[in-house]
């Protein structure tokens, strides 16, 4: 016998928002917070953005 398909899981806490390269702030307010490391610059684009950072000075 084949099991039912089971539904996917839906989280809903950003699980990035542990790593120390996101910047919690942009990332709580709907923004990806990708930290650019080397310059500082935060990615203010929509959470997950298919294109490119949008690295800019951190507010």
């Amino acid at each position: 016998m084949i099991p039912p398909a089971q539904q996917p899981v839906v989280l809903t806490e950003r699980l990035d928002l542990h790593n120390t390269a996101i910047d919690e702030p942009s990332a709580t307010a709907g923004r990806c917070g990708t930290i650019h490391l080397p310059s500082g610059r935060i990615c203010q684009a929509a959470e997950h953005h298919t294109d490119s950072c949008d690295f800019r000075l951190g507010a």
